[in-house]
C-alpha cells in the first residue's frame, strides 16, 4: 500500500507556506506503459508514462470514459482525471535500464493570479500538456506573455536531502538520499474555445508562470495545476551509468506533464467556490472533496496489468519504442524518439484496440510533447518545434 501520507511528506515542500492553495491530492500509480490519450489517442505512443487516476485509462480515453472508472488512484474518487509524466530510468554501464522507483505524485490545485476570483473550472473534455520532451538544455529565448520568465521555468527538479540544495531546471544532482522530485507547472490560461488543439495554443502560461496576468486572447483562467514527482534515485545500483527519462533524456529539461479532466463538474465547481480559504491545501478541509476523500486509495485502486503488451521494467535491454539517448544541448530530434513506418507495435490487452501504427506527425507530436507560451505568431504550422 502507498500511504498518502508517505507522498505528501515526500512531495510537499515547493509550494508550501503559500495562503492561495485550493488543495493538494496524493495519487497512486495506475498504469504504465506507452500511453498518451491527449497526444496519441488512439495508438500507441512514443515512450513510457506513470499515469495516476481513472482506473479507465486507455490509448483513446475521453471525458466519457473516464466517468466509466470503477475508482481512481487519487484519494478523491470524484475525481476521474488522468494525470501522467514520463518514467525515469537509470542507464547501467552494460546498456540495460533499470527503472526508477516511483510511488506516485502529488498534484496541486491552486488559486494563483490576478484574476483568481473568478478561475473557472476545466470543462468537460479539456485535455492539455506541459512541458517539451525534446528539450535537452535551458531555453531562455521563450518567454511568458510580457517576458517576464523563460517558459522553460515550468519544469524544475529538488534534489531531497539533508541539506537541501536550490531547486534547478535540469536534472543536475541525482545524489539525493531522500529522493529526486521533479516538478512541472501547467498553464492556467485559456482561449474559452478550443478543448484542445494539437500545438497545444488553446492555452498559456500566466505571465510570472505560477502567477500573474494571462494574455488578452485567453480570456478564461483556470486553477493553476501543478505535479511533483518523486523517484528513488538511491535505490538503484548505480554503476557508472546515468539517469534517462523514457523519452532518452539525460538532462531533465524535456520533462513534462498531461492532463486529461475527468473531474465531477459539480463537485469541481463546488470546491472552487468554497474551498478559496483552505489554506493549508488540507482535502479534508474542503466539504465537497471530502466527501469522497479516502485515505486507502492505494488500495481501493490498484496498479494495473499493462494494456501495452510490453516490458517497461524493472530491468530492461532497451527502452521501450524506438528510442535514441541523447544529452543535448541541441534538442532532440524526431528520428531519436520516433520509429520509423513499418516497425512492428507490441500488442494491446484485450478490450483496448489501438487504431493502426501512429503516423510520423502524431509520433513526432507525442515525442516532443510541446507546450506553448502564447500563440506567439512565430509558431510554425503545427508542428511540435515550431516554439520549443
Amino acid at each position: 500500500m502507498v500511504s498518502k501520507t508517505f507522498i505528501l511528506v515526500v512531495c510537499v515542500g515547493s509550494l508550501t507556506g503559500f495562503s492561495d492553495a485550493f488543495w493538494r491530492m496524493s495519487c497512486g500509480i495506475i498504469q504504465t506503459g506507452r500511453i498518451d490519450p491527449v497526444v496519441s489517442p488512439g495508438k500507441i505512443s512514443g515512450h513510457v508514462h506513470k499515469i495516476a487516476g481513472a482506473s479507465n485509462i486507455g490509448l483513446d480515453s475521453t471525458y466519457n470514459t473516464l466517468q466509466q472508472s470503477n475508482c481512481t488512484s487519487c484519494e478523491i474518487q470524484k475525481d476521474k482525471s488522468a494525470y501522467w509524466t514520463p518514467q525515469l530510468y537509470y542507464h547501467l554501464s552494460n546498456g540495460s535500464f533499470e527503472e526508477v522507483p516511483n510511488q506516485g505524485m502529488t498534484v496541486y490545485y491552486l488559486g494563483r493570479g490576478n484574476n483568481a476570483a473568478n478561475i473557472k473550472p476545466f470543462p468537460e473534455g479539456f485535455r492539455m500538456l506541459s512541458g517539451n520532451a525534446a528539450a535537452r538544455s535551458y531555453n531562455t529565448q521563450n518567454l511568458t506573455y510580457q517576458n517576464v520568465r523563460p517558459i522553460a521555468d515550468r519544469v524544475s527538479f529538488a534534489c531531497l536531502q539533508a541539506n537541501p540544495s536550490a531547486e534547478t531546471p535540469g536534472m543536475n544532482e541525482t545524489n539525493c538520499i531522500n529522493g529526486l522530485r521533479a516538478q512541472v507547472h501547467f498553464q492556467s490560461c485559456w482561449d474559452g474555445v478550443n478543448l484542445y488543439k494539437e500545438d497545444n495554443s488553446h492555452v498559456a502560461y500566466m505571465s510570472m508562470m505560477d502567477n500573474g496576468v494571462c494574455p488578452p486572447e485567453y480570456p478564461v483562467q483556470f486553477i493553476h495545476l501543478f505535479y511533483e514527482v518523486l523517484y528513488s534515485v538511491n535505490n538503484v545500483n548505480l554503476d557508472g551509468g546515468n539517469f534517462a527519462f523514457s523519452q532518452g533524456d539525460t538532462t531533465g529539461y524535456g520533462f513534462h506533464g498531461d492532463f486529461l479532466n475527468g473531474w465531477d463538474m459539480d463537485v469541481q465547481t463546488q470546491a472552487m467556490e468554497q474551498c478559496a480559504n483552505t489554506a493549508d491545501g488540507v482535502v479534508k478541509d474542503c466539504a465537497p472533496l471530502a466527501a469522497s476523500d479516502i485515505d486507502d486509495f492505494s488500495d481501493v485502486c490498484a496498479t494495473q496489468a499493462p494494456l501495452v503488451q510490453e516490458q517497461t521494467g524493472p530491468m530492461i535491454s532497451k527502452l521501450p519504442g524506438c528510442i535514441t539517448i541523447t544529452s543535448g544541448p541541441e534538442d532532440a530530434s524526431m528520428a531519436d524518439m520516433v520509429c520509423a513506418a513499418g516497425t512492428p507495435e507490441p500488442a494491446v490487452a484485450s478490450g483496448f484496440v489501438a487504431v493502426g501504427s501512429s503516423s510520423a506527425m502524431a509520433q513526432a507530436a507525442d515525442a516532443t510533447a510541446l507546450a506553448t507560451s502564447n500563440a506567439s505568431p512565430r509558431r510554425r504550422g503545427v508542428g511540435w518545434y515550431g516554439n520549443i
